[in-house]
């Protein structure tokens, strides 16, 4: 590794930290949803043989699990939204320089005869520059203010009943599976942004 790193370099090795850390938070999401449907063949063997205490246990674990697995997904969900935004960010970097480009051959072209043209195309660049930023003001405020708030008790996230209901097979599975279907085309559209890049 050289001292002095292009700039392609660095926004190679921020792709790549990107997608390290989206393969990473995959790996999670599947290691809990594996405990979670291993707690709940537990559970229902801990209700069949009438083992109270060891039921409780487990529901508590489930519960904790799934929640563990549901914030996860929330931080996929923001992270992707992140990536979107950069990915924009990174095309008004290249509209700008574009811009800039075809400005100065207009200059070239017509001398100064044209500089009026110039100055309102650069005027332009600025005024969408700054509503770049604004916006990239906006999400990071709006980011911020979802990390600071306090997480949501496990009870507010997955209720007794629910978790009652997953171990006695009553539980929403088409809902579940939507959602993880939803989540997995998420994943996907994702890695094929990045595969883009």
């Amino acid at each position: 590794m050289g001292l002095f790193k292009s700039k392609e370099e660095r926004k190679i090795e921020r792709d790549i930290a990107v997608r390290k850390g989206i393969n990473a938070m995959k790996r999670n999401i599947r290691n809990l949803e594996r405990n979670e449907k291993e707690y709940l063949k537990k559970a229902r063997r801990a209700k069949q043989l009438g083992d109270d205490k060891q039921l409780t246990f487990l529901k508590a674990t489930l519960r904790r699990t799934a929640t563990q697995r549901r914030v996860l997904e929330r931080q996929m969900l923001s992270l992707e939204t992140a990536l979107q935004l950069k990915n924009q960010a990174e095309a008004m970097g290249e509209f700008a320089k574009s811009l800039n480009a075809v400005s100065m051959a207009i200059s070239e072209t017509f001398a100064s005869t044209d500089l009026e043209a110039t100055q309102k195309a650069f005027m332009n660049s600025v005024a969408q520059a700054e509503s770049m930023e604004q916006r990239m003001d906006i999400l990071l405020d709006m980011n911020e203010q979802m990390f600071e708030a306090e997480p949501a008790a496990a009870d507010d996230i997955i209720s007794e009943e629910e978790i009652d209901m997953l171990i006695d097979g009553e539980s929403a599975a088409k809902s579940d599976r939507a959602f993880d279907d939803e989540i997995a085309e998420r994943l996907k559209k994702l890695d094929r942004e990045l595969d883009d890049k």
